[in-house]
């Protein structure tokens, strides 16, 4: 059953028998006095496409060399396959690595820059000429094989980066900002691209990225990294509705963050008292805190309602002044300033092509929110 049902579907890392296909324990990269990575324990299951997500600077990228054998860690342990990676050379591991730069040869054409490494590995060249036109089939490039790099897109030079890879069979790929290069409309056609791909070879990838967008679309699962920690792994939608931090609640997307303290702690619904609203927030649910303990409320742009009336029967309802207006096509972004200045960020979705009841600037509006619908970070 396991090589049939999709790990999305299976979901391995939510309790089960199969054991992780990469496992990283308590690894530390120090480069002289300076810490890049420390003490990340991470498990990664067979078929995933895992997202390590964060900023410049965060180790995500050492962390996914130190898997490649480009970088050894100063402490730690790593295995792939039940396998000990320590003291393998990178070509000694099941592993193939996909650059930001591509690093295509511009003298060879698109098809000899597939089969290169097989030939490379001693394959012959007939074979290695079959599993090349294959793989180019597969990423839909077989009419560009005779091409020099040169002559082909963006978005095509960046698959036939994934055929070199992939033709190879490594049991995991890694891949270091793969669609960094690409514009953002293409990026978001070849996100879907790669992820078809990804399925029907079932090879398992680890992706380094810093757009959340890109590893919201990519992942199975993300890893969130800030200053050579995970803060944080979980599915898409678990990162985004239930961060575990500000940080992560900050990172991913936007965000409305209101700090206060809990006034009241009920089993079944808890109030903070939140200065910067004017008023206190009702969650409708109990929460792990105690009273006068100090909490931030998170809650998403897209949960905000905005009404010219006060909405009846809400009891997180505040006044304030529609301050800017964007318009962005599918959404339109409204910053609303309330009596005490601070701003709050709502977006609607422009479901008609004419509004004449629009909101717009200078307009007095109500925002509201479901009690359920924000979370409370206690850190």
């Amino acid at each position: 059953m396991n090589e049939t049902v999709p790990v999305a579907l299976r979901k391995p890392w939510a309790g089960g028998s199969e054991p992780p296909f990469v496992r990283i324990q308590k690894i530390t990269k120090r480069f002289g006095d300076f810490t890049a990575v420390e003490d990340v324990s991470l498990d990664i299951y067979k078929g995933e496409l895992f997202c390590l997500l964060g900023g410049s600077g965060c180790g995500k990228s050492t962390l996914l060399r130190m898997l490649a054998g480009f970088e050894t860690p100063s402490s730690g342990r790593i295995e792939i396959d039940g396998q000990d990676m320590a003291g393998k050379a990178p070509y000694e591991r099941p592993t193939n690595m996909m650059f930001q730069s591509y690093a295509l040869f511009p003298h060879m054409s698109v098809e000899k820059n597939v089969a290169y490494g097989l030939q490379r590995d001693g394959i012959g060249r007939a074979e290695a000429h079959d599993r090349a036109t294959d793989m180019l089939k597969m990423v839909q490039l077989s009419q560009f094989a005779g091409r020099k790099p040169h002559q082909l897109s963006g978005g095509q030079r960046q698959r036939v980066a994934l055929a070199r890879s992939l033709v190879k069979r490594p049991k995991l790929l890694l891949l270091d900002e793969p669609l960094g290069a690409l514009d953002k409309k293409l990026r978001e056609e070849t996100q879907f691209e790669l992820v078809k791909i990804q399925e029907t070879l079932g090879v398992t990838f680890i992706v380094v990225t810093h757009d959340q967008e890109e590893a919201m679309t990519l992942s199975t699962r993300i890893g969130v990294m800030n200053e050579g920690v995970i803060v944080q792994v979980g599915e898409p939608s678990e990162i985004y509705e239930h961060p575990g931090s500000r940080f992560v609640a900050d990172f991913i997307g936007s965000v409305n963050l209101f700090e206060g303290r809990v006034t009241e702690d009920k089993p079944d619904y808890v109030e903070i008292g939140a200065p910067d609203l004017g008023g206190s927030i009702h969650v409708g649910h109990g929460v792990s805190c105690t009273v006068n303990q100090q909490v931030w409320y998170a809650i998403r742009p897209e949960k905000v309602r905005l009404s010219r009336e006060r909405p009846e029967g809400r009891r997180n309802a505040y006044e304030g002044v529609i301050d800017e207006v964007a318009y962005l096509g599918n959404l339109s972004i409204f910053r609303i300033r309330l009596a005490n200045g601070v701003l709050v960020r709502a977006t609607r979705a422009n479901l008609s092509r004419y509004d004449d009841e629009a909101l717009t600037w200078d307009e007095k509006v109500w925002i509201a929110w479901d009690d359920t619908a924000g979370v409370v970070l206690t850190r």
